[in-house]
């Protein structure tokens, strides 16, 4: 795009935006461009002028829209910057005040993006208006402040003002923590202040959260310890021996980092110890190091063996993996070998792991994992019942997909393009072939054969799928993979194997388990229901943690508890149960959660109430994401509302198709498989006008 014209079209597309009340879509086009004159700044500034309380319930998602155009600049010091900060700031606290003033449901987090903003410009008027609503508070338990806050890193020019006025008193609820996690690395990182909880009342706080039995708060125990080092206040003493006994590994370890920053030879043996542990050895190795003392390091951890496995046991335990460190740990295989692209020889391990279930709702989860080059574990790929040649193929051809190196194609639109490659086969008849995928690799790779093909086909009255790769063409027999196998780990299982230069058969029937035992209904709602009686008695604040729908495990098995009651006749049970969990709805998509249980139950009126509950949190919300859109409509079909269903499905595929534009890796992935969730409704619903009816609209068969 002419970068002059862009500068124009940039104020013309606000302005359409303002006038359909659909800005996301208009700046969407926006999304690869930064704002670098002031012409740029000048109109954003000039958006935000246009906005006011008439606008009404669109105010706090049009100020969104247009504040996270103050992150798409060249640079800090570009005079867009410049514009953005002296007219720019003062027009977003003035709409995150008469936003306020309005109280429209699911505002929040538009919200406090607005003071994410104001707090990396770092006005004065700005971090004063951020002081202020964390003293009133507003939205204190939402976890974006902790994104507002982190931006008080050292050097921040009012870092000062914002952690002295916040000292006394201290903020409330997720605030608080998030001020905690602030301070503490802007004096681990060297600024010289006095910490905001060194006071009584801050370290009554940081007691409190140490002797929490709420598992929510082991990481708010985490963080106070911390802070001990930079403690002046008395107490330090009897708060470092409560985090010392305290019955979590990690916070123990913590605690002896403490204690060891404090310059006590007690912290560097606890440390020392813990180093030998597998659940704790990568953080106190670590922490060591930091500390200047890596001589302390037991000799034994430096055993390849045990560096994997704890290595895999740290990552496991990562809040976006498993989220806590697993039962048992097993190397399966150990090998070294040349990886591409540069083919460099390195060791490398699978290691499998074993979580168990306590409550009867699952099976244990057993899954394989690599360390070597990424460690990483692909949860969905069954890798525990593939022989070892396979799972380390898959981790292969996954990483060389996420380089760039690989790039795969979904060809069953247009199959006859690719037609041509089932010549590659040259062995046996095959029947009912049809093109599924194609591949395309890089030079850099070193194969042969540039595009590779995958065919579903039959061979011998056998199913199964056929990998076209020239002289290397390969059958691959349906019972020897996982009974839900995808198409796509058939076709990485190949190339990846080509490109680790694994030859010979692989005997893949052995590793294969049968069906896990299906558990019936009657049991599930009997293990749920006792599940849920224990969250509903839990006291105090662990109550709300107890019955979270994101994080707990009643949110976690709702889904499985309304199929069962949905298979025993007993669906009108699920509202007592919708009634007891809907005061957390609001948060991370509980109303979609609650929703499509009430729908499973064939309680429709429910759940179109909650569904549109989750339908008015805003585009900002990420609403078209996941399935409860695709319910939603299909109840309002059912209720004579076409219109409306038709416009709803639409509205949540054009957003999925811009997402798609700058989606990568399994991003990708994850995106075409909501769009197609949504576009399959559409054509259900709207047939048989329907494919052409988003031709016409601009919507595609794929985002792919």
């Amino acid at each position: 795009m002419n970068f002059a014209f862009w500068k124009n079209a940039l104020k013309q597309a606000i302005e359409r935006g303002l006038a359909s009340g659909d800005l996301r879509h208009e700046l969407s086009e926006f999304k690869d461009h930064a704002l670098a004159s002031r012409k740029d700044g000048e109109a954003v500034c000039w958006g935000l002028q246009r906005l006011n309380a008439t606008t009404g319930a669109t105010l706090a998602e049009n100020a969104y829209q247009l504040a996270k155009l103050f992150m798409d600049v060249r640079d800090a010091g570009c005079p867009a910057v410049e514009v953005l900060r002296e007219k720019g700031i003062p027009e977003l606290m003035r709409l995150y005040d008469e936003a306020r003033a309005i109280k429209q449901p699911g505002d929040s987090s538009n919200l406090l993006y607005l003071l994410k903003i104001l707090a990396i410009y770092g006005t004065t008027d700005g971090v004063l208006k951020i002081i202020e609503a964390a003293q009133e508070p507003f939205a204190s338990d939402n976890y974006v402040w902790s994104v507002i806050l982190q931006n008080f890193e050292r050097g921040h020019p009012q870092n000062s003002l914002l952690f002295s006025a916040l000292t006394d008193p201290l903020p409330e609820g997720f605030i608080a923590i998030s001020l905690l996690d602030a301070a503490n690395h802007c004096m681990i990182d060297g600024e010289e202040m006095i910490h905001p909880f060194d006071s009584d009342g801050g370290t009554e706080r940081l007691r409190n959260w140490i002797l929490s039995e709420r598992d929510g708060e082991y990481s708010y125990a985490r963080s106070a310890c911390a802070a001990m080092p930079f403690l002046k206040h008395q107490r330090r003493d009897e708060l470092l021996v409560l985090a010392a006994s305290h019955p979590d590994k990690t916070i123990r370890t913590e605690s002896a980092w403490a204690e060891a920053k404090c310059g006590r030879k007690s912290g560097l043996r606890r440390l020392t110890d813990l180093c030998l542990d597998l659940q704790t050895s990568v953080t106190a190795r670590q922490y060591l190091k930091e500390l200047g003392r890596s001589e302390v390091i037991p000799s034994e951890v430096s055993n390849p063996d045990f560096l994997a496995l704890s290595e895999f046991s740290h990552w496991l335990a990562h809040p976006s993996e498993l989220g806590r460190h697993p039962d048992s740990l097993e190397i399966v295989d150990q090998r070294e070998l040349a990886w591409p692209p540069d083919q460099t020889k390195r060791p490398f391990w699978l290691i499998k792991y074993v979580l168990k279930d306590e409550m009867g709702l699952e099976d244990d989860d057993e899954e394989c994992g690599l360390v070597g080059s990424v460690t990483f574990c692909l949860f969905s790929y069954k890798l525990s019942q593939r022989p070892p040649e396979d799972a380390y193929a898959i981790h292969c051809c996954w990483e060389m997909t996420n380089a760039n190196l690989i790039e795969e194609h979904d060809v069953t639109e247009d199959p006859s393009e690719y037609a041509v490659l089932l010549g590659h086969w040259q062995g046996a008849p095959l029947g009912a072939a049809a093109m599924l995928k194609v591949a395309e690799l890089s030079p850099k790779l070193g194969l042969k054969e540039r595009l590779v093909g995958l065919a579903s086909a039959t061979l011998n009255d056998n199913a199964g799928w056929v990998v076209l790769d020239g002289t290397h063409s390969e059958w691959y027999p349906q019972t020897d993979f996982p009974f839900d196998c995808q198409d796509s780990v058939v076709l990485r299982v190949h190339i990846g194997r080509r490109l680790l230069a694994f030859t010979g058969k692989a005997d893949r029937a052995k590793y294969l388990k049968g069906s896990p035992p299906v558990r019936a209904p009657e049991q599930i709602i009997s293990a749920y229901e006792k599940l849920l009686d224990s969250a509903a008695q839990t006291k105090g604040k662990g109550r709300e943690d107890a019955l979270s729908l994101t994080w707990s495990p009643v949110g976690k098995h709702l889904g499985t508890y309304s199929k069962a009651l949905a298979e025993t006749g007993k669906g009108v049970a699920i509202r007592k149960v919708i009634d007891l969990l809907q005061g957390g709805a609001e948060k991370l998509g509980g109303y979609s959660t609650l929703g499509e249980a009430a729908f499973v139950c064939g309680q429709d009126d429910l759940a179109e109430e909650l569904l549109i509950k989750r339908k008015d949190q805003g585009v900002s919300a990420s609403v078209e994401r996941g399935e409860s859109m695709s319910i939603l409509a299909r109840l309002w079909y059912k209720r004579g509302k076409q219109g409306e269903a038709r416009q709803l499905l639409v509205d949540c595929l054009m957003p999925l198709l811009s997402e798609s534009k700058t989606a990568t890796g399994p991003d990708r992935q994850m995106v075409e498989s909501w769009f197609q969730t949504h576009r399959q409704t559409y054509l259900q619903l709207f047939h048989p006008s329907a494919d052409e009816e988003l031709k016409q609209a601009g919507i595609p068969s794929t985002t792919l």
